[in-house]
């Protein structure tokens, strides 16, 4: 039987998932997918995989729509969004005042494997890429939309190209539009949401998003990034990078330095979380959480686009630990990651985290295993900058070198001591009242009980 017109379609409050073939479409001219790693078969296979676990049945499939390019203008200039959001069909409905001649005979470079594009990762396809950048956005904005509203628990977005380094007016590193920090603006404009973090673990730094909240204080960008004192790319997301004006303390740079000797692994991410993420994200204590989900960091990437070896199953744990913020109102956005293996398995750790299925545990070797040096140093340097604005990491300068195990002892302990030291106060508040009682003296107005007479 049909539902009466009036009634809005049921969702079940499950996790929703949002994905468009549009998006397939945004590829070079060239035609070679080994020339470039941003390729269409990196939301398919994503796709296949949560088909093949059975995780897509258990979640609600959202439908994506390209956004408008008023919504793209939350962010970008008017330039770019009319470069990067119109075809040369959809181009002559527009007025040609805002048109500047050609645009993109100006902009774009042959490259050399025959295509074009703005360099040679950055690839353009005059026909399908526009439709293509735009359906990326409008799926994230109608997928966090829903989470927002209350009609769904949580979600994670299959899109691309990924969009966290596409800054006001800059193409790069495969990103034209930021879909995060466009629905981010979005959200607060349309739904009034307030507070919203995003936390960006690509293992390159989201210029683009940092760029967008700088001065913003009701926004929070926590990046954990591979830095090398700024010799990764794009170079951006120094430690000292802490915000301007209202925005100062908003934004957090986790900015991972000294190579990969020794490498950067599951500890040295737990750790993070632990001892900067949480403890700030939970002092901040956003309304909504938007999580840029770059996948480069895992085991099966080489340097430049990766090098570190952090675990599918640990993403799985990270998003656990998000889920416990905001009401459990997270909603995972692909962003890199370009080994299809490895960004297939930590997709699947992060939907099922979302859906709360049971995750695998984390290995023994890896709770019993202390950071390396590197990341201590990194951390503490994060912690003496960042405590000046949130005086909740202060406490976990000390213990930054303890392995996962030794901080749950500690932190047990130490729940134990306070828990001890309140029962001594109230033992000592009641015998300081039991004691007050017996000395204080007798109202005037009591009558005195008569001795008895001898």
């Amino acid at each position: 039987m049909k539902s009466p017109p009036d009634q809005p379609t049921k969702h079940l409050f499950t996790t929703g998932v949002v994905y468009d073939t549009f998006m397939l479409k945004h590829q070079c001219m060239c035609g070679n997918t080994h020339v470039h790693p941003e390729h269409a078969g990196r939301i398919q296979s994503i796709w296949s995989r949560l088909q093949e676990t059975g995780l897509l049945s258990k979640c609600e499939r959202i439908r994506g729509r390209k956004a408008t390019l008023d919504e793209i203008q939350t962010v970008h200039s008017e330039y770019h969004t009319l470069l990067y959001g119109t075809s040369p069909l959809n181009r002559q409905k527009l007025d040609s005042k805002k048109l500047l001649g050609p645009i993109s005979q100006k902009m774009y470079a042959m490259l050399p494997c025959g295509g074009i594009g703005v360099d040679s990762d950055t690839v353009w396809n005059e026909m399908h890429s526009s439709s293509a950048v735009r359906m990326a956005v409008g799926c994230l904005v109608e997928l966090a939309f829903k989470v927002a509203a209350g009609e769904l628990k949580n979600g994670f977005a299959i899109i691309r190209p990924p969009g966290h380094h596409a800054e006001e007016s800059t193409a790069m590193g495969f990103c034209f539009f930021n879909s995060v920090a466009i629905t981010t603006k979005l959200l607060q404009q349309k739904l009034n949401v307030g507070k919203v973090l995003i936390v960006d673990w690509d293992i390159h730094h989201g210029n683009g998003t940092q760029q967008a909240f700088y001065n913003d204080p009701s926004v929070l960008y926590i990046s954990l990034h591979r830095y090398d004192n700024g010799n990764f790319f794009p170079g951006s997301g120094a430690p000292e990078e802490v915000g301007g004006g209202p925005g100062v303390g908003y934004n957090v740079n986790v900015a991972w330095t000294g190579g990969v000797d020794p490498p950067i692994g599951d500890v040295e991410y737990l750790t993070a979380f632990r001892t900067v993420v949480m403890p700030i994200a939970h002092e901040f204590s956003p309304d909504m959480v938007l999580v840029s989900a770059g996948f480069d960091a895992v085991e099966g990437h080489l340097s430049p686009l990766g090098g570190y070896s952090v675990t599918a199953r640990c993403f799985g744990h990270l998003t656990r630990q998000l889920m416990t913020l905001a009401g459990g109102r997270v909603v995972l956005a692909l962003e890199g990651g370009h080994d299809l293996t490895a960004i297939c398995d930590a997709s699947e750790a992060c939907v099922s985290a979302l859906l709360s299925v049971e995750l695998q545990p984390l290995d023994e070797t890896v709770l019993q295993q202390k950071p390396n040096i590197n990341a201590v140093a990194t951390l503490e340097k994060v912690i003496e900058i960042q405590s000046k604005h949130w005086s909740c990491v202060q406490r976990f300068a000390a213990g930054l070198g303890r392995s996962l195990r030794e901080a749950q002892a500690g932190e047990t302990e130490e729940a134990e001591t306070v828990s001890a030291m309140a029962l001594l106060s109230v033992g000592a508040e009641q015998a300081q009242a039991a004691a007050a009682r017996e000395h204080s003296p007798r109202p005037t107005e009591e009558p005195m009980e008569q001795e008895p007479a001898l």
